[in-house]
């Protein structure tokens, strides 16, 4: 992982860098590399490969110039936004919408299907990349995918790559803190906005949003509203 450099000392990247290489690779304008005939992954993977002494050589283009950076790296540093490393993600499923916490690999994932470089590069899930937690607990909360078929959405464009910013005016931390939002709501509204200027904000009737979920589950032949962790927190008091 790469170490944030304000804890490593002075940085040796400057705005308006532009990536171009890391080691030998060429890094292209979505931040990915060719490792295959038919597969490109975002670049970070390779710097376990390329690392040597704690640093990673990159070759980036300065003022119209090229030239090659050694950028600190760690593996022990506790990142924003980390690698599942086979793990699978805790989930949760709330009327047409899903929840995860952002990773390595769901970043990689967003930035092959993003609409254009303009709403990649305003996301969380890149510019910030590689920094570690501003404060114990943070986690992006990320729709991952399109919302499930459903009349409630109809109107709405697809959510999925966007990071939840705050659901009711609340500024959501992590994804146990949204599902406890979620669980102690009473407002007539549910309100989802994003941390992506360009996403349209999506509101809900709290009420349709709770009674869709059974229809929801059943039709996409989904056993568990949410993984075992995030429904112990749902169901962890009584709902009024």
């Amino acid at each position: 992982m790469l170490e944030p450099f304000d804890r490593m000392g002075p940085s040796p990247l400057k705005t308006w860098d532009v990536i171009t290489r890391i080691g030998d690779a060429p890094v292209d304008d979505q931040g990915m590399v060719q490792v295959g005939p038919a597969l490109r992954i975002h670049f970070f993977y390779l710097v376990q490969h390329v690392s040597k002494n704690g640093k990673v050589p990159l070759t980036i283009v300065r003022g119209g110039k090229t030239m090659t950076v050694q950028m600190p790296v760690s593996p022990k540093y506790p990142t924003l936004i980390p690698t599942k490393e086979g793990n699978y993600p805790s989930y949760f499923i709330y009327g047409p919408m899903v929840f995860s916490g952002a990773s390595s690999e769901l970043a990689g994932a967003v930035s092959r299907y993003a609409g254009s470089a303009g709403s990649l590069f305003n996301s969380p899930l890149f510019t910030r990349l590689f920094d570690g937690p501003a404060f114990a607990g943070e986690e992006l909360v990320v729709m991952p995918s399109p919302f499930f078929p459903h009349k409630l959405v109809k109107g709405y464009g697809s959510p999925a790559g966007g990071v939840i910013k705050a659901v009711n005016g609340i500024p959501i931390k992590n994804l146990r803190q949204l599902v406890e939002v979620l669980r102690d709501a009473k407002s007539e509204f549910m309100t989802f906005s994003f941390a992506q200027q360009e996403r349209e904000t999506v509101v809900f009737s709290r009420k349709e949003l709770e009674a869709s979920m059974d229809e929801i589950l059943n039709d996409n032949v989904i056993r568990a509203q949410g993984s075992a962790d995030l429904m112990a927190v749902w169901n962890a008091k009584p709902r009024k």
